[in-house]
């Protein structure tokens, strides 16, 4: 059994490309950016977060919500 299973639907992704110096004090210890072209980016995830069951339960009030992600890369 899975701990989690959802579905993501009508997903929105924007990409920015953003000076690195910004993010670099969330850059957890041992990681760095990961750039793509030598750019650093940022992304906004808008999505539908649908028919959500923790350990096979669906949790009142949480089975159907909206997510937005805000998100940067880092690689090992």
């Amino acid at each position: 059994m899975s701990f989690l299973t959802a579905e993501w639907n009508d997903l929105v992704l924007i990409n920015y490309i953003i000076d690195q110096k910004i993010l670099e004090k969330y850059v957890p210890k041992g990681t760095e950016l990961d750039l793509w072209n030598g750019k650093c980016y940022i992304s906004l995830i808008g999505f539908m977060f649908e028919n959500v069951n923790v350990l096979g339960i669906k949790i009142p009030f949480h089975i159907n919500f909206e997510e937005v992600n805000l998100r940067f890369y880092v690689k090992c």
